[in-house]
């Protein structure tokens, strides 16, 4: 219970509001009551009623925002009053001026777009202030699957109740279910259908670094049937001795069965191997003990052939798939892990242990230190790419080694890339030194090849009149534009398509200071969605929009300066883990159901080009 401090009280006048707030409608007379309130001056009572205004008004807002996102998805042209129907694109120009997301973009405009035209009466509910965005997105979610007479019906008999206040964002979802079911039988089919089409596999990045994977909309018999053995799996390694908490062993079985672990084991197999792991195992732990393993020592200058590598086109080739072999049985280490696809970027000086700077994972943002180390380790295999920067952390050269620390395992290529970023001056400096320990020949590796590879201009010469680039020149580009140049899309430069600014077909070179990397979404909005991309200096890009608007993607420092680590004291409180309790009644499904949460934003239409965490 709070304490009231009245000494404050006794230093401040109460502040009246106008005796018809209440009854004021939301808008210009509604903000004008509003204007020069001092919260801090209210009376308990008098404090209720300004929220309940500023709610309204709120809600006015919101309406006359999403109205206007709405109108903006449907102009046509820069000068002109037509508008058009909407399409891929219409979310273009409030995602750049904005600073939106795509996914978020289109989820506003299309929930905007809807509401305006199809669901009038809760647009117009919102104008006056008696329904707010939460429910308002309810109504266009929950009536998608009905036809306009059977929605407007049910819009209808639910909206009065939700301009009296009477129903809860919860409570809305529960009638509006029920009444969609009453107008259309076959309703809650349909939408299960529908829902099944859009099935799919999420990735998402937590603010702590950890990370999210989950399925979604997925066929619910066979959710219960993967749940189940799961749990399984994971009772049946507590009752043979494991000491790991059952959700860690879940968590290990769920991603050992998705990121090819387990592939060819059998539940036996599974349970072994989990029991075989320590009892505080994490992904760290496990790479640790991996780094410590005894590896298989490569000759000197001896590296996997380069992953990734392309055609005459440009275009990546397909990998063999890596036939399993007498190493492949279960083992603990976490070097066995059949990783793939995955790019590390890290600083040489980090790598090296000279300092404890963050690397990034491509696509899914920042790791610590120790953990770029050690996935460096079991990265070995990949190809391993070098960067050298000048003092602004800008790309000078690039190329790839073939050369790992001494006594790191390699064998078997995988489609891993580990990005190598180096300063110039910091490369000067360390080859000339000789207490680099086992980095020493990656070290002088890197010296040599950027002594060799000072002019890029000549070195791509050849890829002028190709269609697409070569492998070398392709790569100095994916590093130049570290992402998709898409205004704020976050596409790693990897998995983009190398566009012409100038096109080919009018005579563009295949050169660097012609070329940039685009996701498909925006090269398809550069030819075909009306929006224009030039580049007054190499590496740097221009974006006029449909609507005239222009946007400027500066060159992207490859690496920028870090702040040194500041001590710090000890935790002022620890957070342990509860007891775990009696596990053997623990569900993955809990029983009974969690209350129904709140609605998530509006779903997305899928866009394969949208990279995580998407």
């Amino acid at each position: 219970m709070s304490v009231p401090v009245r000494s404050v009280a006794f230093m401040r006048s109460r502040q009246h509001i106008p005796a018809d707030l209440a009854q004021r409608a939301p808008g210009p007379e509604l903000a004008a009551g509003l204007a020069g309130i001092d919260s801090a001056r209210l009376t308990g009572f008098d404090a209720v009623q300004v929220l309940a205004a500023r709610y309204r008004q709120l809600n006015h807002e919101q309406a006359r925002y999403l109205e206007l996102m709405a109108e903006v998805g449907r102009c046509d042209e820069p000068d002109s009053l037509t508008r058009c129907e909407p399409g891929e694109f219409a979310a273009e120009e409030a995602r750049v001026a904005l600073g939106l997301t795509r996914r978020r973009a289109d989820d506003e405009f299309w929930f905007a777009d809807d509401l305006v035209r199809r669901r009038s009466a809760v647009h117009a509910a919102m104008l006056a202030g008696n329904c707010d965005r939460p429910r308002a997105w309810i109504f266009c979610e929950w009536t998608q699957d009905v036809a306009p007479e059977q929605a407007r019906a049910i819009v209808d008999r639910l909206l009065p109740r939700v301009v009296r206040g009477e129903l809860t964002t919860g409570q809305l979802i529960e009638q509006l279910k029920r009444a969609a079911i009453a107008v259309d039988p076959d309703w809650a089919r349909r939408r299960y259908e529908r829902a099944l089409d859009e099935r799919k596999v999420i990735g998402t990045r937590n603010l702590d670094g950890t990370a999210n994977l989950g399925g979604y909309n997925l066929p619910v018999e066979r959710v219960a049937a993967a749940a189940e053995h799961i749990d399984h799996l994971a009772k049946s390694a507590k009752r043979a001795g494991s000491g790991r908490r059952l959700d860690h062993l879940r968590s290990e079985l769920f991603l050992g069965m998705t990121d090819g672990a387990y592939t060819g084991l059998t539940d036996d197999d599974i349970i072994a191997l989990l029991l075989a792991t320590a009892d505080d195992d994490t992904s760290d732990a496990a790479a640790q003990r991996s780094a410590a393993a005894e590896p298989a020592e490569a000759p000197a200058g001896e590296e996997p052939a380069d992953s990734g590598e392309e055609t005459s086109g440009g275009e990546a080739t397909e990998q063999e798939p890596i036939a399993p072999t007498e190493q492949d049985e279960p083992t603990a280490d976490a070097a066995e892990r059949r990783l793939g696809g995955i790019e590390l970027r890290a600083g040489v000086s980090t790598l090296l242990g000279h300092d404890q700077y963050p690397a990034e994972l491509a696509g899914w943002g920042p790791l610590h230190a120790e953990l770029a180390r050690v996935l460096a380790h079991r990265l070995a295999r990949g190809e391993w790419r070098w960067v050298v920067t000048d003092e602004r952390g800008l790309l000078l050269d690039c190329g790839v080694t073939r050369t790992r620390p001494a006594g790191w395992m390699t064998g078997r290529r995988t489609r891993d890339v580990v990005e190598l970023q180096i300063p110039e001056a910091l490369l000067a400096e360390l080859a000339g030194r000789g207490d680099l320990g086992t980095w020493a020949a990656v070290i002088v590796d890197l010296a040599r090849q950027h002594a060799e590879q000072q002019d890029t201009k000549e070195r791509f010469a050849g890829d002028a009149y190709r269609r697409h680039p070569g492998v070398a020149q392709r790569r100095w580009l994916q590093m130049r534009d570290r992402h998709c140049l898409g205004r704020g899309c976050r596409a790693p430069a990897r998995s983009n398509q190398q566009d012409h600014t100038i096109d080919y077909a009018l005579g563009g070179l295949t050169l660097d200071w012609n070329l940039g990397g685009l996701c498909g979404h925006e090269h398809r909005l550069k030819s075909e969605g009306g929006w224009r991309l030039t580049q007054p200096e190499p590496g740097h890009f221009r974006w006029t929009t449909r609507l005239g608007h222009t946007y400027d993607v500066p060159p992207r420092p490859i690496t920028e300066p870090q702040q040194d680590p500041i001590p710090r004291g000890p935790d002022p409180y620890s957070l342990p883990l509860p007891p775990e309790g009696d596990w053997e009644k623990n569900k993955i499904l809990e029983d009974p159901p969690p209350p129904e949460p709140e609605p998530p934003p509006p779903v997305s239409r899928d866009d394969p080009d949208d990279p995580p965490p998407f």
